[in-house]
């Protein structure tokens, strides 16, 4: 073999394997990419950084995205989005993000799909009053009332 040959062989090679030793996404910079992804709207392209079980929730959000008026989409898209914490343990993280157009912070969790950190969400993650059915306590419903024979 022609060193020239072996050196383009060696590139090859080389190349193989770096492209198969791509490093894979941290919990922080996939939550950013989903973050971005939401923020512009771009919902198939939050789709790809979210469990299977998240796709729903995803669809659900984007009808409520929809009904936004044009001052609350800019706000959105103009805020800046800032990793703040993060921690994993095992197939699970979460991510704590903060988001400067409405000052809060808002935590992402994380878990690992075919070895690929994705975000799983929750109807209560989007929707922090939902009650999910069958959780409601009905006594906690009840009208309450004063027991008359008590009070003298």
């Amino acid at each position: 073999m022609s060193y020239y040959r072996r050196i383009v062989y060696l590139m090859c090679v080389s190349g193989i394997f770096l492209t198969s030793c791509k490093k894979r996404p941290e919990p922080q910079e996939v939550a950013l990419e989903f973050m971005h992804a939401i923020q512009e709207s771009n919902f198939e392209r939050a789709k790809e950084f979210a469990t299977k079980e998240s796709q729903q929730v995803i669809l659900l959000y984007s009808i409520f995205d929809g009904k936004r008026n044009e001052n609350e989409r800019e706000k959105i898209k103009n805020a800046k989005l800032e990793v703040v914490n993060h921690q994993e343990n095992g197939d699970k993280a979460t991510v704590t993000i903060l988001n400067s157009s409405a000052s809060q912070q808002e935590t992402l969790q994380l878990v690992k799909e075919s070895g690929q950190w994705k975000i799983s969400l929750t109807l209560e993650s989007i929707l922090p009053t939902y009650v999910a059915p069958g959780t409601m306590d009905m006594n906690s419903m009840a009208p309450q009332t004063t027991d008359s024979s008590t009070a003298h």
